[in-house]
């Protein structure tokens, strides 16, 4: 089943992705999606909807993912 984001949260996700790249050159996605999940709780929306759209989004813009959901230090 196809999931519906609202526009602000489309802007969410583009901000957040373009700013890790920016940032940091690599996309931890697990860690961003929780991040992510967490400032917008009340949307409701599954952490695996978050990491699959985030994922998405990291391959057309050809950015280097990882996958360690341990907390950052």
């Amino acid at each position: 089943m196809k999931v519906h984001f609202t526009p602000a949260f489309h802007d969410e996700l583009n901000l957040a992705l373009d700013g890790e790249i920016a940032t940091n050159g690599i996309v931890n996605i697990p860690r961003l999606a929780e991040e992510i999940r967490l400032r917008h709780e009340q949307l409701n929306i599954a952490l695996e909807d978050i990491v699959g759209e985030l994922m998405r989004r990291a391959l057309a813009r050809n950015a280097v993912m990882e996958f360690d959901a341990a907390p950052a230090s």
